[in-house]
């Protein structure tokens, strides 16, 4: 497999931008670090995948056009392209859909398609690198459940009323997926660092202390391993991380009166929230999780190989499959990516829950020894993406954040499951099968 990579800072600098991710209406002219898009081109026996990592919420509708429509001219096909979102909830604003999470910077949306224009064109200029990967692996504990049964009578600001319901509160005995990976593609003629692949599954929402530019959490790992590889482009990929938040001890402090009031009336009126934290809070947490990043990487890989094929495959459903109601134009869609035989990644246009780990390696068995990573925050995202059991229970990855999406309805418990396993399986069926691209080597098949 051969890989070609390059990174680029699109950081508005010269303007307050509104800040994509609350509710509450945030604009920012602070940076505390660059806003990057990375680009990572894989090729192998006429098959190619182009991913495009951005520090943003959500890539969204506008933008992807942009990009695509911009790559189209360059030979790319729209399989071809992943454009992935970090999630962080310190970025500017991109998609109309969630205009109440944040009005669109239409100039930083033309700059940002611009720039990924560029980096691909730069690419493109380079020679490819045959490469190889380390892969390591290792655990870290810097994330939490954030949904948590709360048997007495609440009131939240996007659903209303209820008797009993799931808050937004702490749940240490909910799923999460603390497993991290750092994947880095040397270059096998001389060894070097061409680009470094990382994956975990946490919502970046730590910023939440701090109104400024950020890229959050993955910007502080991203430091480190350039100080550990080298200045290569760093894509971060997200997990399913749909109902795993940071996991942020709040410094000891003396609390007045009025603050404990006003504590107690928000529990009773809305359950055991998240405790308030600070910026140096936040911070904290963040170096901690750099430093364990960090710790992972100081040892030997956990597997190295020189994978001999690329295989790419995609599929789609209406959002209608699955939820009834008004939904904006979107579609869920799932795309593989498998390398060699060590390594699978499973990507979905939505903010996936946790627990769809366990569904879809149910529905998609993977091969002993193989590695497969899950990622949500793929191109235009549709919203939330609960399970069956999720739904029957409500809370916000269920109805809450509807408005803030776009969307007006219910989620189908009774089909949601199958009907997305199905799609996974389909992605990989096209992966399995899928030709050579148009002008390839007809004798070499992408498998």
């Amino acid at each position: 497999m051969f890989a070609r990579a390059a990174f680029c800072d699109v950081t508005p600098r010269d303007r307050p931008v509104q800040l994509a991710g609350y509710a509450q209406r945030r604009t920012a002219s602070t940076i505390l670090d660059p806003i990057e898009i990375s680009a990572l081109l894989l090729e192998s026996d006429g098959c190619r995948c182009l991913i495009l990592s951005f520090d943003l919420m959500i890539v969204g509708s506008e933008l992807q056009t942009l990009v695509l429509s911009r790559l189209a001219s360059l030979g790319f096909l729209p399989d071809e392209v992943m454009l992935l979102a970090s999630h962080t909830h310190n970025a500017p604003a991109t998609d109309r859909a969630c205009e109440l999470l944040g009005s669109p910077d239409l100039k930083f949306v033309n700059d940002a398609a611009d720039a990924a224009e560029e980096l691909v064109r730069r690419i493109e200029r380079e020679l490819p690198a045959r490469v190889s990967l380390d892969i390591f692996r290792g655990r870290l504990n810097h994330s939490i459940n954030r949904r948590r049964h709360w048997p007495f009578p609440t009131f939240g600001r996007t659903y209303g009323f209820k008797w009993r319901s799931v808050v937004f509160s702490p749940n240490p005995s909910g799923p999460r997926d603390e497993d991290a990976t750092v994947i880095v593609l040397r270059k096998i003629d001389d060894g070097k660092s061409l680009a470094v692949f990382w994956h975990y599954t946490c919502h970046p929402t730590g910023g939440g202390a701090i109104v400024a530019v950020s890229a959050d959490y993955p910007g502080a790992v991203r430091r480190l391993l350039r100080e550990r590889f080298g200045k290569t482009p760093c894509v971060f990929a997200q997990g399913f991380c749909g109902d795993v938040r940071p996991n942020v001890t709040p410094s000891p402090r003396k609390f007045r009166l009025r603050e404990r009031l006003n504590a107690i009336v928000r529990v009773v009126a809305s359950g055991n929230l998240f405790p308030a934290v600070t910026s140096a809070d936040v911070t904290a947490w963040s170096q901690s999780l750099a430093a364990a990043v960090g710790d992972i990487v100081k040892g030997d890989p956990a597997t190295s190989f020189s994978p001999e094929s690329l295989a790419v495959g995609s599929a789609s459903i209406p959002i209608d499959r699955i939820f009834t109601g008004s939904v904006p134009d979107k579609i869920l869609t799932s795309r593989i990516v498998k390398i060699g035989h060590a390594l699978e990644i499973v990507v979905l246009s939505a903010e996936p829950t946790v627990d769809w780990i366990r569904i879809l390696d149910g529905a998609a068995p993977r091969a002993p020894q193989q590695l497969r990573l899950y990622m949500g925050y793929l191109g235009s995202v549709l919203g939330y993406l609960p399970t069956a059991v999720q739904v029957a229970e409500g809370g916000y990855e269920v109805e809450g954040f509807q408005p803030l999406f776009g969307l007006s309805g219910h989620f189908e418990s009774g089909r949601i499951e199958e009907v997305v396993s199905a799609c996974v399986k389909s992605a990989f069926a096209d992966a399995e099968h899928k030709r050579p691209r148009e002008g390839a080597d007809a004798e070499n098949d992408c498998r």
